[in-house]
């Protein structure tokens, strides 16, 4: 089974994002946050539990309290626990040069998208 997780403080981004997902049944399962630190709490608290933990995440980066890259720093820190290999993609409105560059020195990300989405850039991180 296939689950995705955005993490994005837009209700609506989320919203748009989870109908592409479900019509065009790109991942079996859906969850989604608003805030980082509890997407966080989810990934800690789930460390050994492989069926709940996501194959993707799509993190935004431009959040209030915890952003993206204070979430790629933490979710460094729980990674080598984790018993599943969870692909990350900034999804961002951002178009700086150096946020695709900082993204880079991720190791564990896998990519760098732009908004808004779309079918076929959602079904690319599959």
């Amino acid at each position: 089974m296939s689950k995705v997780i955005i993490i994005d403080d837009d209700p609506i981004h989320q919203r748009i994002a989870q109908i592409m997902i479900q019509k065009h049944q790109i991942y079996e399962e859906y969850g989604s946050y608003t805030e980082a630190g509890k997407a966080l709490e989810y990934l800690e608290e789930n460390l050994d539990n492989e069926n709940n933990l996501p194959d993707v995440i799509l993190l935004d980066l431009n959040m209030p309290v915890i952003d993206g890259w204070d979430f790629l720093d933490k979710f460094d820190m729980i990674r080598d626990k984790l018993v599943k290999n969870i692909r990350i993609y900034i999804v961002s409105s951002s178009v700086d040069e150096k946020d695709i560059l900082r993204s880079q020195t991720y190791s564990y990300v896998h990519g760098f998208i732009s908004k808004p989405l779309s079918p076929d850039i959602i079904r690319n991180t599959r």
